[in-house]
């Protein structure tokens, strides 16, 4: 058995990116090993993969830094056997952790930087569609000699280990998580209450949001309605992606909770503003995603970011205010039958 040392940190929606890639190594290569350096909080992704073990490591603090990183190597040599080192992030921590561990067989994502750039410039923007992020992370696996072929996974839950919950469905579950990483990203919650307005009161709302601010804004949305509750610290994110599992629907913003939703196989119906699908980033998965947004040829400013953390050039974010609160709704309510 053949032994890979896989680096990504950052933000939730990359870690989650990796997931359906790393699955389908595991399933086309039986003889792989997997050794996931993330960030401990992202672990329960890969719970249940028996060929992923995963290394929870605190960036920020124990191995902060240029020492922190030289201390993490030399953990990682003393306690770790592995033949190849996986970069599917290729950032100055990644690149440190490489060279301190003297491995001469790495293989390092390739962002495309230069196409991203041009696909979100303010005047002559690039309609290149590029690859999707778990397409470049799929080539740095095939590069290490493995075989990964995505067009063959289907649709399915990628959470294997859920957290046991007496859920009681009686009725239609749609999930609402109106919340980003940025404003750029961010429907207006007046828009997002006029969707669960339009919404069944035969039906159930969950509104997914995380930290006091989210849950006091979520409750704030859920003052009006009798078939609303708002999931927030008192579930644990295992317990969260139960929840998610058992949606019939999920509206969200280009964020984590669209990737949690796609993975687990749950239609979705996500809004974008300053960002766009070509980037990369868009939801996976054979299941039905639709995806809302401002047409670039009625918003030539589109998209302006590739992350959703640019100013607006208008000053006025007409990429979300455009949307048709109707469209939404309609995707919404949406019967799956």
């Amino acid at each position: 058995m053949k032994t890979y040392l896989v680096i990504r940190f950052s933000a939730m929606g990359d870690i989650l990116l990796t997931l359906p890639v790393l699955a389908a190594a595991c399933e086309q290569n039986p003889n792989a090993r997997f050794i996931v350096l993330t960030r401990p909080k992202f672990s329960v992704f890969f719970e249940g993969y028996p060929q992923i073990q995963v290394l929870s490591i605190d960036v920020d603090k124990e191995y902060d830094g240029i020492k922190g990183l030289w201390k993490l190597s030399r953990q990682l040599r003393r306690e770790q056997k592995f033949e190849s080192i996986l970069d599917l992030h290729q950032n100055i921590r990644s690149f440190f952790i490489k060279l301190f561990l003297l491995r001469s067989s790495s293989y390092t994502i390739f962002k495309g930087r230069r196409r991203k750039k041009a696909l979100t410039r303010k005047n002559r923007k690039s309609n290149k569609i590029l690859l999707h992020s778990t397409e470049r992370y799929a080539r740095v696996l095939r590069k290490a000699g493995l075989k990964v072929d995505l067009n063959v996974v289907g649709q399915r839950n990628y959470f294997k280990e859920l957290e046991p919950l007496d859920l009681h469905k009686e009725s239609h579950w749609i999930g609402i998580a109106p919340f980003a990483q940025h404003e750029g990203k961010i429907w207006p919650k007046e828009y997002i209450k006029e969707v669960m307005l339009s919404i069944p009161e035969s039906s159930t709302i969950l509104l997914f949001g995380g930290g006091d601010e989210e849950i006091y804004l979520l409750r704030q949305l859920s003052v009006d309605f009798d078939n609303v509750e708002v999931i927030g610290p008192k579930y644990s994110l295992k317990q969260q992606l139960s929840l998610i599992s058992a949606l019939d629907v999920m509206l969200c913003m280009d964020s984590g909770n669209m990737h949690l939703a796609a993975l687990a196989g749950i239609r979705t119906v996500s809004v974008w503003g300053a960002t766009h699908p070509n980037a990369g980033f868009g939801p996976f998965g054979s299941q039905e995603h639709n995806i809302v947004q401002v047409p670039k040829s009625e918003l030539p400013c589109r998209p302006c970011s590739i992350y959703g953390n640019k100013p607006c050039y208008r000053e006025d974010y007409a990429c979300l205010h455009l949307i048709d609160v109707d469209e939404v709704s309609d995707l919404v309510n949406k019967s799956d039958t």
